[in-house]
């Protein structure tokens, strides 16, 4: 086989979520408890459908920007 392909869900997702709560982190200068990264993630978060928390899409796609912004 070889080549790429399209591939979703948590397994994909986790390297990126991993990610920016690294950077929250050392913007915080590790000064920032896992509950506090958490929050600042899930409020960071942009909603797909625009209703916030969805049952088939979590609390949305992570971002990083608004992430490190708070």
């Amino acid at each position: 086989m070889g080549g790429w392909g399209w591939k979703a869900g948590t397994s994909m997702a986790a390297p990126h979520v991993s990610g920016v709560a690294a950077l929250v982190y050392a913007k915080h200068g590790g000064n920032i408890s896992p509950a506090q990264v958490e929050s600042i993630l899930r409020r960071s978060a942009e909603s797909p459908s625009g209703t916030g928390m969805d049952v088939h899409l979590g609390h949305g796609r992570v971002n990083a920007a608004r992430a490190v912004a708070y």
